[in-house]
């Protein structure tokens, strides 16, 4: 177990949002949205994730703090941070594909770019605050 998932997780309004938005992208590319307006929704389900992931990192700082003391390195924390993202963002595909699904504009290239797009979405959102969640202390958080 990755020593980063202890502590405050995701609230399950942030996460169905983050989630939801990630979802909602990818069901509009199946539906074959023109450029822009994917551009558009993908930024703002970046936005979530992002603020999301931002969110949790503060809750979390006293845990992280506590990790770093008991020998947990910046690499774990930051890995964890990103792995939890994907994660989401695997959840977010998933949700996306089973909207593809039921509107029946499904393929096999649909099902790599719901992958591709929802889990390294989710990981680029996610990479700055897992970088800050990295380089808290082992002292404690500053007050």
């Amino acid at each position: 177990m990755n020593p980063i998932h202890a502590g405050p997780r995701l609230t399950l309004l942030r996460l169905f949002l983050t989630i939801g938005s990630m979802a909602l992208f990818l069901w509009l590319a199946a539906v074959r949205i023109s450029g822009w307006g994917a551009l558009a929704v993908f930024l703002v389900a970046e936005i979530v994730v992002y603020q999301s992931f931002t969110r949790l990192v503060t809750q979390r700082r006293r845990d992280l703090a506590l990790l770093r003391c008991f020998g947990a390195s910046r690499g774990q924390i930051f890995g964890g941070v990103l792995a939890e993202a994907a994660s989401v963002g695997l959840l977010g595909a998933i949700a996306g594909m089973a909207g593809g699904v039921l509107l029946e504009q499904h393929h096999g290239a649909f099902y790599i770019f719901a992958v591709l797009a929802g889990v390294g979405g989710a990981v680029i959102a996610a990479a700055v605050p897992a970088f800050q969640a990295s380089r808290v202390p082992p002292a404690g958080p500053e007050t």
